[in-house]
């Protein structure tokens, strides 16, 4: 059966499972957290796989990440990697992480979109944008930033399938290609 299928059902039950204990928003943090401690040190899954590891001290490499979090949420997490480890999925937790944080978005209205500008953007141009995207309630946008001095200035936005290109680097690009340039 396809990896993505049934990391999505994973996904979904650990969403269902923590609503119900009032611990979705909580876990919705500690996936995204998780989801990127995965790209950042690739020989996580190979740890959190390896069955010559005591079960503990493998929870334990997710659950301490999380102080700041209530212990309700930190034991759903851990129920779930007791889940994972029992049924030996443990090679599937980054797209459990990855699809749980789609589909908490989801499930909430959440429309998550990436700004690239060439510097911060303070947070009256993050309001401007948020009401842009979703006038009714721009509080149920998610935007996350990343920064490209290669835009010279002006941004892109992503959201979706859907990209806004109004960088000046695309501009100049237009022009060259225009006067046969390029």
């Amino acid at each position: 059966m396809n990896e993505g299928l049934i990391a999505g059902r994973y996904a979904q039950a650990l969403l269902q499972y923590a609503t119900e204990h009032k611990a979705d928003t909580d876990l919705y943090g500690m996936m995204k957290v998780l989801a990127d401690c995965y790209t950042a040190l690739p020989n996580l899954q190979d740890f959190f796989g390896n069955r010559t590891i005591e079960i503990e001290k493998r929870k334990a490499l997710f659950t301490n990440l999380f102080p700041e979090y209530a212990p309700h949420s930190i034991h759903v997490l851990s129920d779930f990697l007791d889940l994972l480890i029992r049924q030996k999925r443990e090679h599937i937790m980054q797209s459990v992480a990855l699809q749980y944080v789609e589909k908490y978005r989801e499930h909430n209205g959440i429309l998550y979109g990436v700004l690239t500008t060439t510097f911060p953007p303070d947070e009256e141009l993050l309001v401007k944008v948020k009401k842009a995207l979703q006038p009714d309630s721009p509080e149920k946008v998610e935007l996350e930033w990343k920064e490209d001095k290669d835009l010279i200035g002006g941004f892109t936005l992503s959201v979706g399938m859907k990209e806004w290109d109004a960088s000046l680097k695309t501009r100049l690009h237009q022009v060259k290609k225009s006067y046969g340039l390029t």
